[in-house]
């Protein structure tokens, strides 16, 4: 059935469900574990597998190896979801650093031979992203789940981003404003976001994790946020817009490495949505995509679609350059050229300012909205004109 992106979020009842989920698991209760992830014949919420939310280091397959039960190990295992390569959370509290450590690991550490050797012998076929289309239908598309990251950080880190009651009937995006708007006000608020966000990007990035973790004020935080996306050192915007890809109306099957770059992606989404100083590009940007065929097919006249990730685009044709880890790869060179007239708060934004780079960009935030104008065939490949739709 298709839902309205303006019509609701489930971000609270995701958090008690990852509540349940954590403390279950924690606590030996499997049964509770169960009740919220079902089967992988009849799953209910198995998407939540793999999250490790705040003020937690170990993921539901951790604290299976931590109660050495090789049952519920070889339960979770069923579910193709289960991420066995997801580490506990990499983090700096005021007792030091924690060190990180996978299922195998922990099993290794703790001397659970039985444990190892399941996980030695599990084959996964988890977290293959060449499959994922960038094509996604505008008339079904439905910000809790399309932005499943966005939504599932909220949910994870609720303390730190909104830990008040959210109004169910607001879109993801007007929580976003919402909490947008406290940071604002608050002092303690920007803060508490501050250190998870650093914690987020610390197994990317070490200097960027203290350079985010050392701000003093609200916009040195926002600059360090941009310039450690950009930093091509560092690869973040690698890392994120691969997140970003999986992102699905349905089966959305997220990674733990993607689940834990979560803080950072929703700080990321708010400056591309409220923050003033990036300015609103409203003239033609270009964007350059390598995809197989099936995936081009889609853009027809009249279509409208979301790019349900985080999207570069240059003013200048020229430079706009074909970033193969925020598309599906493929055979077929496509040039987008795409219209920003419509004021909205998804036009693309100048980001130049507080980059580690020049290079005429413009940045659309995630789930942005597009009708597909006209469509010809050129010399060098497919060129699609794009109109920015009012969201």
């Amino acid at each position: 059935m298709s839902v309205s992106v303006r019509q609701s979020n489930a971000i609270d009842e995701e958090h008690l469900a990852i509540e349940k989920l954590l403390i279950g698991a924690k606590n030996g209760k499997w049964e509770h574990v169960w009740e919220v992830l079902g089967t992988h014949v009849q799953p209910r919420k198995s998407y939540l597998i793999n999250v490790i939310p705040q003020k937690r280091r170990f993921s539901v397959l951790h604290q299976a190896v931590s109660w050495n039960n090789v049952d519920v190990l070889k339960r979770l295992l069923t579910f193709m979801i289960c991420d066995v390569s997801i580490s506990t959370k990499l983090c700096i509290s005021d007792r030091g650093e924690y060190n990180i450590q996978t299922a195998e690991g922990l099993a290794q550490h703790k001397g659970y031979h039985s444990l190892v050797a399941v996980l030695k012998d599990h084959v996964s076929h988890f977290g293959n992203s060449d499959d994922i289309p960038t094509f996604n239908s505008y008339s079904e598309f439905n910000e809790q789940f399309g932005l499943g990251l966005i939504s599932l950080t909220l949910a994870a880190y609720k303390e730190a981003f909104h830990p008040t009651k959210i109004d169910t009937n607001k879109s993801v995006t007007d929580v976003l404003k919402s909490i947008w708007t406290d940071i604002q006000t608050s002092q303690s608020r920007w803060r508490e976001i501050r250190d998870v966000v650093a914690d987020a990007v610390l197994p990317v990035c070490r200097e960027n994790s203290q350079n985010i973790k050392d701000c003093e004020t609200r916009h040195e935080l926002f600059v360090a946020i941009i310039n450690t996306y950009t930093l091509e050192e560092n690869y973040m915007y690698t890392y994120l817009n691969m997140a970003f890809r999986r992102q699905r109306q349905e089966k959305y099957e997220p990674t733990g490495a993607d689940l834990a770059l979560g803080p950072f992606a929703v700080v990321y989404q708010m400056l591309l949505l409220f923050w003033s100083e990036l300015h609103r590009e409203g003239t033609t940007t270009y964007r350059r995509m390598k995809l197989k065929h099936a995936d081009c097919n889609e853009y027809t006249k009249g279509k409208r679609f979301v790019w349900p990730s985080v999207v570069s685009s240059s003013t200048v044709r020229e430079c706009a350059v074909a970033f193969p880890t925020c598309g599906l790869a493929g055979d077929v060179a496509v040039v987008f050229t795409i219209d920003n007239s419509t004021p909205c708060n998804r036009q693309p934004r100048n980001i130049e300012r507080y980059a580690s780079y020049m290079e005429h960009e413009r940045t659309y935030p995630a789930g942005s909205r597009f009708e597909v104008m006209s469509r010809y065939t050129r010399s060098d490949g497919i060129a699609i004109s794009l109109k920015l739709l009012l969201c």
